[in-house]
């Protein structure tokens, strides 16, 4: 990689790095591109050379933290044991939770920002591919024997096992900042709770 493609694949991180902190502080619709340049330490046509808009780049942010939250979803996914990689699975997005919670906050606040534009996240070009190549790759995991049909019902469950812990996480981080960021003993004991739910669901094959 040569050194000016360095510099701006540097660049573009900071913007973004700089503008999640600022949108999950304020908000995105109260936050304008000039508090993002001055705290980003670049200038506004630096910026708007980035990104032609605060849409653009709240859009770009909102796909990359979508792809690093379920990209790993599919790798840890095994046929051969089931139940246990899907325990895998909750237990990385609870991780994921307590160590970069900004994520699943920014989704939540993007979506709200999204609508109030009349605009669905799902129609961004990105997404749907994003979306098409993570099924694909899950359709060629190796399930040795295992019938088309029960594969089938596995990934059902997997789909909706992550769907409902992925809104409770986000519906429980929302919660915490409303209150002011912290986090009590409570909330670690409920996240325990649901996700023994979840599992106890699947193993039974109610989920």
């Amino acid at each position: 990689m040569k050194l000016r493609e360095k510099q701006t694949l540097m660049t573009r991180g900071i913007i973004k790095q700089t503008a999640l902190g600022l949108f999950c502080a304020g908000g995105i619709e109260l936050t304008d591109m000039s508090q993002i340049a001055e705290q980003a330490g670049v200038s506004r046509r630096t910026l708007y050379h980035h990104f032609k808009d605060k849409e653009e780049l709240a859009a770009e942010i909102y796909l990359e933290n979508l792809q690093k939250m379920f990209g790993q979803l599919v790798p840890d996914f095994d046929y051969r044991q089931p139940v246990s990689s899907i325990l895998s699975i909750l237990d990385k997005y609870l991780l994921l939770k307590q160590q970069s919670e900004a994520l699943l906050y920014y989704d939540a606040i993007f979506n709200v920002y999204y609508s109030t534009l009349a605009k669905n996240p799902a129609d961004l070009p990105d997404y749907g591919s994003m979306m098409a190549q993570g099924y694909e790759r899950l359709m060629r995991l190796e399930a040795d024997g295992m019938s088309a049909e029960e594969q089938a019902q596995w990934r059902e469950k997997l789909f909706m096992s992550t769907h409902l812990w992925f809104s409770y996480l986000q519906k429980s981080v929302v919660a915490a900042h409303q209150r002011g960021g912290e986090v009590t003993e409570a909330d670690v004991a409920e996240d325990l709770r649901y996700k023994e739910f979840i599992i106890k669901a699947v193993g039974k094959g109610r989920c």
